[in-house]
């Protein structure tokens, strides 16, 4: 990953052949909640640019997102 700056503008790109996605979205099977109530399967949603905001600290950014290969 590589966070490009340009006056306000940041933005995180990833490597060739890979894709970001945040490190809290993980595939999750379709199962059933303690109240019996079915929850569908979640895949993750993967970007290969971020557009970064000021409130983000470019420094923690292995804390924020993970980059996986394609």
């Amino acid at each position: 990953m590589q966070v490009i700056t340009r006056g306000d503008l940041r933005l995180l790109l990833s490597d060739e052949g890979k894709h970001i996605r945040s490190i809290n979205d993980i595939y999750a099977p379709e199962h059933t909640d303690e109240d019996g109530n079915i929850i569908p399967e979640h895949f993750p949603d993967y970007a290969e640019m971020i557009f970064l905001g000021k409130q983000v600290d470019i420094t923690k950014l292995d804390e924020l997102y993970v980059e996986e290969n394609i």
